[in-house]
């Protein structure tokens, strides 16, 4: 597999340094580049500020052909090393015990080992409804150890089994659009992006993600339609099959996702997003039953970007999202919510800092094991992080980064260095290569 990534990185080295066949978008600033361009806010995850080069096809000039391959390397300063358990289909991590390697750093689990996180290759037609009605699609795969937290492991249906151990294969998106004037429908496999920091790499400035990842959907499948009602206000809202479901939705599950734009000023943006539904039953593959009969979800994040000037950037993202489980006369409910915060400096084209912090409140949630059993008595997590990115051309990122992580569990529950330790100090970097 590493073999098939050195050529194909190679290739597109050998590409971009030839210039062929690959298109070469002008880049202003980092600010540019991310808020006003391509704002991660965005219903669906799009081409990320127009820097993945569009080779365009012969049958429609509209088509375009995009991807990356983002590989690079996660550790601890506990020495904590990966465990594994005897499971093979356990949602999010697939075998991978949570409380070992990294813990519980969403897509930044696996310690000291070299990771493919993503190989992704995207296929779209562009919608241009300015002169009335047009259609398009999108098509995003994705190989690497990130793709299995968007397979439809809801219902474990299409994509679920797509790969082994650590890597998979997944189709994160796959859906068509139609669309008149201000009005959109679109049908298929989507990315909502609940939260600021969307899956696709070139789309975010850290190397890890932050906990609020953990209370978002990461993909639905479902019918949803987008009102421009002017140029600093949009709607949207739909029906899915729940969360992390395919269209085979096995479970009947039912959920309504919505989300308001509205952008008072070029340099303020805010965006509410929300999502209820509810689950008919979800099996639980580890012990090869349902563990709930039925459940209530309810998520909604309030994300707001302000542009400080020309080199400065501050986001601000508060979440909460609760459940509600029942089975039989039992009825067990969980919450969490916390509050996201990133402040980026532009120094030049070629580079920029930035700091994270976050602060996150579980309580009978995934930190708080067993989170079904008892439901836990909850806790709260911190996280602060420093990263850089280094942008020497339109197609390649490095991404160094420190962070720091520390708990307070009223239940003694630690979840770092193999459930010992109530912090964690860790870094890596990650390379991105866009073609």
């Amino acid at each position: 597999m590493f073999r098939i990534l050195a050529a194909t990185v190679f290739t597109v080295l050998l590409l971009q340094t030839a210039n062929l066949s690959f298109a070469q978008h002008p880049r202003d600033s980092f600010y540019d580049c991310r808020l006003s361009v391509c704002d991660p806010c965005e219903p669906v995850f799009c081409d990320p500020c127009e820097s993945v080069g569009g080779k365009k096809s012969s049958l429609w000039d509209k088509v375009s052909v995009y991807g990356w391959v983002q590989a690079g390397i996660s550790v601890n300063a506990h020495g904590s090393t990966n465990r594994y358990t005897d499971a093979d289909n356990g949602p999010c991590w697939r075998q991978l015990d949570a409380l070992s390697g990294n813990s519980y750093l969403f897509m930044s689990k696996l310690p000291s080992d070299f990771t493919v996180y993503q190989t992704w290759i995207g296929l779209k037609k562009d919608l241009d409804t300015k002169r009335g009605f047009d259609w398009g699609f999108q098509m995003d795969t994705l190989f690497g150890t990130d793709a299995n937290a968007t397979q439809a492991f809801g219902d474990q249906r299409f994509d679920f089994d797509w790969g082994t151990g650590d890597y998979h294969l997944s189709f994160v998106q796959m859906f068509a659009e139609v669309g008149y004037r201000n009005l959109k429908i679109r049908v298929g496999k989507f990315g909502p992006a609940m939260v600021h920091e969307a899956l696709p790499a070139p789309m975010t400035f850290f190397h890890s993600f932050s906990y609020s990842c953990y209370n978002t959907v990461l993909t639905a499948s479902g019918v949803t339609a987008e009102y421009k009602a002017n140029d600093r206000l949009t709607f949207s809202a739909g029906w899915t099959t729940g969360m992390h479901n395919s269209f085979s939705n096995r479970f009947s599950d039912n959920g309504f996702i919505g989300k308001i734009t509205f952008a008072p000023a070029d340099s303020l943006k805010f965006s509410y997003n929300l999502y209820v539904g509810r689950s008919n039953g979800n099996e639980d593959p580890r012990y090869n039953r349902d563990y709930y009969d039925t459940a209530t979800h309810v998520i909604q994040t309030l994300i707001c970007t302000l542009n400080l000037g020309k080199r400065w950037l501050y986001m601000i993202e508060g979440g909460w999202g609760g459940n509600n489980y029942e089975s039989g006369f039992t009825e067990t409910r969980t919450h969490s919510s916390g509050i996201n915060q990133h402040l980026i400096y532009t120094i030049n084209k070629k580079w920029a800092v930035g700091l994270r912090a976050e602060w996150s409140h579980a309580h009978g949630t995934i930190f708080d094991l067993p989170h079904l059993t008892n439901g836990g008595e909850g806790g709260d997590l911190y996280s602060l992080t420093l990263g850089a990115n280094w942008t020497p051309n339109d197609w390649f990122i490095l991404r160094p980064e420190i962070r720091y992580d520390w708990s307070k569990y009223y239940n003694g529950f630690k979840p770092f260095a193999g459930g010992t330790k109530p912090n964690q100090l860790s870094g890596g970097g990650s390379l991105i290569v866009k073609f």
